[in-house]
């Protein structure tokens, strides 16, 4: 990510743009959580110095967002409080991960690099996550008396900016609970009860046959800096061995933060037992803000149903049904019901059992990983 001062040609252009908005006082067409990021990303500008002591010293390299709620807890403003937990609700909600997370809404330091020059005194800008974020596009914030500054989704200001925003990690942890759970509602048993899965219908084997990711990196995560860090998840998908049914498993890989980094997780991404003839597909997601994962959940199940289902009813099922599931979910992804949707990374087709794939490039090219088979002994 480029960087530049936020000096005399970025002020110019937030000037400019700011007098074609005269008469309007928010962006047109920002959603109802987005508006409300934005009025609290207002607020919080204009009352820095209520927060400047309570965001430095919580503000670390370690931890650079606080709850919006833990923050404005203690303020004098009660209107702030109550918009924060409003918002804070209305975004659970969207995303259909009530009973998973009670708050979401947190605000972030755009960058660890930054926590020097706020320490030293050095006054922030204040932004808002957008519905979306594509490369080019205009960035709003607000300084500490409250005027409209703008710059690019593709540099990263000098000065430190804090986000109002979404708690992403959190977000889709939750929302991937809710996707298990969705595929148990379909007798599809999720990726946390595979080794129970395991243990209890193959009685007779003494080792867990698995797929283990052994190196993984990614040429573009698709996050501009305003959104944060990517939260990359994966979507395994093949034939239960014993019935004409499909088995998804959702994997999340909390690891895998940024593009152009190798890392070496040594994770389980696959456990044999759940897949007829050995073959199973991986299809890499990208967390974005505004997914409701319980309808995710039932359009790649209902996909994935339906073309097994077209084989079967033809008297035929074979492996090549394993490839075809990729292409199925692949097309219910970017369905117009989810704004600002998961977008697709990378997908894998047919990875094999007891396969060693060695720096392996994805389908679309984008990701580039290493696996390998890993048997585990069973415990006694």
């Amino acid at each position: 990510m480029r960087r530049i001062t936020l000096g005399a040609t970025l002020l110019i252009l937030g000037t400019v743009l700011a007098g074609c908005q005269d008469n309007q006082d928010q962006p047109a067409n920002l959603s109802t959580e987005a508006k409300s990021k934005r009025q609290i990303a207002q607020e919080l500008s204009t009352n820095y110095q209520d927060f400047e002591t309570q965001l430095t010293k919580q503000i670390s390299e370690d931890y650079t967002s606080v709850p919006l709620n833990e923050l404005v807890a203690n303020s004098d403003d009660n209107d702030l409080q109550a918009m924060v937990f409003s918002a804070d609700q209305a975004a659970v909600t969207k995303r259909g991960i009530n009973g998973e997370t009670s708050s979401l809404l947190n605000i972030s330091l755009a960058d660890p690099e930054m926590i020097a020059k706020l320490k030293d005194g050095e006054k922030p800008l204040f932004t808002y996550q957008p519905d979306s974020v594509e490369a080019g596009d205009t960035i709003e914030m607000f300084d500490i008396n409250g005027e409209t500054v703008f710059g690019s989704a593709d540099v990263l200001p000098e000065q430190p900016v804090f986000i109002v925003g979404v708690n992403e990690k959190e977000a889709m942890r939750a929302g991937l609970s809710v996707m298990q759970s969705a595929f148990e509602e379909n007798n599809m048993p999720g990726f946390a009860n595979q080794l129970k899965i395991a243990d209890t219908t193959v009685d007779d084997k003494e080792f867990i046959s698995t797929t283990v990711l052994k190196k993984i990196s990614l040429q573009d995560d698709h996050e501009p800096w305003i959104s944060g860090k990517a939260e990359i998840y994966a979507l395994v998908s093949g034939v239960s061995p014993s019935r004409d049914e499909p088995k998804l498993d959702v994997v999340e890989m909390p690891y895998l933060d940024y593009q152009g980094k190798d890392y070496y997780p040594n994770q389980i991404m696959i456990y044999w037992d759940r897949y007829r003839w050995g073959a199973a597909n991986i299809v890499l997601m990208e967390h974005d803000s505004n997914t409701n994962y319980r309808d995710l959940a039932k359009v790649i199940v209902k996909a994935a149903s339906q073309i097994i289902a077209s084989q079967v009813d033809g008297g035929v099922l074979s492996a090549a049904i394993v490839g075809e599931l990729v292409n199925e979910i692949i097309k219910v992804i970017p369905d117009d019901a989810f704004t600002n949707n998961d977008d697709l990374v990378d997908y894998y087709y047919t990875i094999e059992q007891n396969q060693v794939l060695t720096d392996q490039p994805g389908a679309s090219g984008n990701a580039m990983a290493t696996f390998e088979p890993k048997d585990i002994q069973r415990t006694k």
